[in-house]
């Protein structure tokens, strides 16, 4: 996680606009995983603000063992984040940084009761342009070693060509070893390449990694990217990174998972489902997810429809 300088050259008119009185981020916790919600949709508590993405393995709600943070986000300059591309809009993104082209600003919000699909930790945050609008909306139980992101983009007017990623910068040994550097692949001994991108810890082997959960519905793609410290273009994930690392590398990298809509019309949504999942071994991080709370009510609910028609039958 270098500072890049040239990144913040290039935003400085983006950046200053969000130096503005800023709401409150929301914390969620569980005995894995305690996040913030940022004001820019993203993980992580604005800027260095903890608590960026803290982890505990030991499922004990320890998360800074020996007075140090096990934050893979927040040391140095921090970075998590989404990007979109379209016809209409070209480029364009938020990160936890300062980086915004979605608002307003304003800060996420908590889910309670039906809104939060049987979790117990739920959030959701919506921001809009001209041409869209975007909400994530972020589930995990207390023993969850993952967190469920729900991501739908509403057209404001009709989009072609239509991308979207989601990229974070991996730095789980930075407090405890002073290392940047993260032991990075696409796919693992569970997921193939497409589905599935993650970072280890050079020294601790903490693993945190994006997990495709939106099966074939769109075409999706995996990069591990050289520059570790920015969102890239969609497309580039999803047809040729430039600076891709290959499927196996060691250095301070971002993990990049993209997914291609395609055509919106004006009124229309798409919504993508993929994970945060994290673990200490990364052939094995993103275990299959349990089927979600609502999955349940609606077996529960089919199972029985058909009991009572067998019984209407009998």
């Amino acid at each position: 996680m270098r500072t890049n300088l040239f990144r913040l050259l290039v935003a400085g008119g983006v950046l200053a606009a969000t130096t503005l009185a800023q709401a409150t981020p929301v914390v969620l916790a569980g005995n894995y995983l305690k996040v913030g919600i940022s004001d820019y949709g993203t993980l992580g508590s604005d800027r260095t603000t903890e608590p960026g993405i803290l982890h505990d393995p030991t499922g004990t709600a320890n998360f800074y063992p020996g007075g140090v943070a096990n934050d893979y986000l927040t040391p140095g300059s921090p970075h998590e984040g989404f990007s979109v591309n379209s016809d209409q809009t070209g480029f364009i993104q938020n990160d936890n940084t300062g980086y915004q082209s979605f608002g307003p600003f304003g800060s996420p919000t908590l889910l309670t009761g039906a809104a939060a699909n049987g979790y117990a930790n739920a959030a959701a945050w919506t921001g809009s342009n001209a041409q869209m609008s975007i909400t994530h909306s972020y589930f995990f139980n207390p023993n969850d070693e993952r967190i469920l992101v729900k991501t739908t983009i509403t057209a404001n007017q009709d989009l072609t060509n239509l991308a979207f990623a989601r990229a974070e910068d991996p730095d789980p040994d930075v407090n405890r070893f002073g290392s940047y550097s993260t032991n990075n692949q696409r796919g693992n001994s569970l997921y193939g390449k497409t589905d599935f991108v993650g970072a280890a810890g050079a020294h601790t082997g903490l693993t945190i990694g994006l997990l495709n959960g939106s099966g074939n519905t769109f075409v999706h793609n995996t990069v591990v990217d050289r520059f570790c410290c920015n969102n890239i273009d969609p497309n580039k994930v999803l047809f040729g990174d430039p600076n891709s690392a290959g499927d196996v590398s060691s250095g301070d990298y971002s993990i990049n998972m993209a997914w291609e809509l395609g055509t919106l019309t004006k009124g229309s949504s798409a919504t993508l489902q993929y994970y945060y999942v994290f673990g200490d071994k990364i052939d094995t991080v993103g275990t299959p997810p349990v089927p979600e709370p609502e999955t349940y009510a609606l077996m529960f609910a089919g199972l029985a429809t058909v009991l009572m028609i067998r019984r209407r039958k009998a």
